[in-house]
């Protein structure tokens, strides 16, 4: 294996590991994902100004509310920024390198990182995985040939598109069915069987139902399953 030099362009997978990083701390400050794709990411924050309302109210108030119709609008108007990683790993926001926040002088950072950042931390990036499973379900319901193309749902297979997480209940093997949580080997071998015999399924209540599993299994597979046909 040649040794990584300085300079050398990064694999898929870590600018991959970077750009996610980088969309999480976006995340955790109120932004949200408009597109992504392997090494960028378009995020957008605000726009949701009820400009109709404002109107309403101005004239009710022969234009009294004017003034606060204009600070909210420049309050809440839509930003968008878009998150580029270089070959090097580099962390671009609108082409321009990230600014770095250094801490206060003199008053260095000791100890553990407060559990408050860690919760909001996990929890954007929760989140962060439910978006993309989002989008990757809007990709394979407009587009299934693509959604192969991307192998959505095949953690079995070699990728790069990342999904969030999703299981094609319908085509992988037993063992990736496992992935769903309270999916055990003798369950997912069940799954297997019942796949075969009747053509694959279409939803998760439907998989359920044919395969007789326990109605506790819905949720799970509901989130994390999707049905490729």
């Amino acid at each position: 294996m040649v040794p990584f030099q300085p300079g050398s362009p990064l694999p898929p997978d870590r600018l991959r590991a970077i750009l996610g990083n980088a969309i999480m701390r976006q995340v955790a400050r109120g932004w949200r994902i408009e597109s992504q794709v392997d090494s960028q990411a378009v995020m957008a924050t605000g726009g949701d100004v009820n400009h109709a309302a404002h109107l309403l109210i101005s004239v009710l108030t022969c234009g009294a509310w004017v003034p606060v119709w204009l600070i909210i609008g420049l309050v809440n108007s839509e930003k968008r920024v878009v998150i580029t990683i270089d070959g090097n790993g580099v962390v671009l926001f609108n082409g321009r390198p990230a600014p770095m926040v250094a801490p206060p002088p003199g008053r260095p950072r000791r100890g553990p990182r407060p559990r408050g950042d860690a919760n909001a931390q996990a929890i954007a990036a929760a989140n962060m995985r439910r978006e993309l499973r989002r989008q990757a379900r809007e990709h394979a319901a407009e587009d299934p040939a693509l959604a192969r193309e991307l192998r959505i749902g095949r953690p079995d297979l070699p990728r790069q598109y990342d999904d969030g997480g999703l299981v094609d209940v319908n085509h992988v093997p037993a063992r990736a069915l496992t992935m769903l949580s309270g999916v055990t080997p003798e369950i997912a071998e069940r799954i297997v069987s019942m796949r075969e015999h009747v053509g694959g399924f279409s939803s998760a209540e439907e998989l359920v139902a044919t395969a007789d599993l326990h109605p506790d299994l819905t949720p799970e597979i509901k989130e994390y399953g999707i049905f490729l046909p």
